[in-house]
């Protein structure tokens, strides 16, 4: 009897610890998949301009070319874009985008992020 409350209470621990150490692997993960988001949409608004609106559409992750990359959809003069962002070069692939002439006042642009928070960034 004595024996197997030990290893009942020795399973226990053990799921516990590793329940634990997931959820702070996850955590991490979760922020540094935003904070990568958020690098991709200032990569996009350095190079891009008329951009109105970011919307991550899933979580970012590392493909077959070994980067980072995310599916957003860029708003563009009321036209919506399916683009791959990334961390490093900030048009993986996706539809081509018009050029836009850029103003002297760079407008606000609203990033939705994988996770359904937002911020506006100018």
């Amino acid at each position: 009897m004595t024996r197997r409350l030990g290893v009942v209470i020795g399973v226990t621990a053990a799921l516990l610890v590793v329940l634990i150490s997931c959820s702070a692997i996850g955590y991490t993960v979760k922020q540094t998949n935003l904070a990568n988001q958020r690098t991709a949409a200032l990569a996009l608004l350095e190079t891009q301009s008329g951009v109105e609106q970011i919307r991550f559409t899933q979580e970012g992750s590392v493909g077959g070319s070994g980067t980072w990359a995310v599916n957003a959809v860029i708003a563009i003069e009321g036209r919506e874009y399916q683009e791959i962002l990334g961390v490093r070069k900030w048009s993986v692939g996706g539809e081509p985008m018009p050029t836009v002439e850029p103003s002297a006042t760079p407008a606000a642009v609203t990033v939705i992020y994988s996770d359904g928070t937002s911020e506006v960034l100018k």
